[in-house]
């Protein structure tokens, strides 16, 4: 919150909600990307190439259930329309599609996947370590729709805690919160009795949390790849 004055509502971490307040939500995605990308640039310069290399990989954890805040258009090329509930262009605590993230069985947990119903595998996530301990670059590709998050995008990630409240440095970090852009390029659809891909563009500008149990309560479903 220091870092993202907008983020401090009454002394409390709120995510904004962009169909009442465009505005500061654009302000809080932006400025977050923004202050990571010069965050990291001061880290870059700082440390030492050797020291940094030689780091061993320790991706942040994520969780399997998510909320968002987001806003988005897409176009076939003939008309506008939005991909949030109702047509808004603004999402408010809608059901992250990012729910079902899970690690890659393979990977030792340096790949996730989107695993749901249909398709049961939507997507592919990658975590990649920074010079900072608390930041992960992603990498996400999407099964069905050339779906991508283009850079800048960001993972942000806390200690976990013992039961003293002592940051446990030589655990995994856990990701609280994620910072995103992410560009779709193409809709499925069956032409023929065969499966296309045909022309369709999307931008979505999210913030995405996890969230628990009856936490996960949402205002309907957010975009899909």
């Amino acid at each position: 919150m220091r870092l993202i004055p907008q983020l401090n509502v009454n002394g409390q971490f709120t995510i904004p909600n962009p169909n009442t307040d465009l505005q500061t939500f654009l302000s809080v995605q932006q400025g977050l990307l923004n202050a990571v990308d010069m965050i990291l640039a001061k880290e870059n310069t700082s440390q030492d190439p050797s020291a940094v290399g030689s780091l061993p990989s320790r991706p942040l954890l994520f969780a399997s259930s998510w909320l968002s805040s987001e806003v988005g258009i897409q176009t076939d090329g003939k008309k506008l329309n939005s991909p949030e509930p109702g047509g808004k262009f603004g999402g408010y605590r809608v059901q992250s599609f990012l729910t079902g993230l899970t690690p890659v069985p393979l990977s030792q947990g340096s790949m996730y996947v989107i695993k749901q119903s249909n398709p049961t595998y939507q997507a592919l996530v990658y975590p990649m370590p920074t010079s900072h301990p608390c930041v992960n670059r992603l990498v996400l590709g999407a099964a069905n729709t050339v779906g991508s998050w283009p850079t800048p995008t960001y993972a942000l990630g806390r200690y976990q805690l013992d039961n003293n409240g002592v940051p446990l440095r030589d655990k995994p970090l856990s990701t609280y919160l994620i910072v995103n852009i992410c560009l779709d390029l193409g809709k499925s659809a069956v032409i023929n009795k065969q499966p296309v891909l045909r022309p369709d563009a999307m931008i979505i500008l999210a913030l995405h949390w996890p969230c628990e149990g009856s936490g996960c309560g949402s205002n309907g479903i957010g975009h899909q790849h």
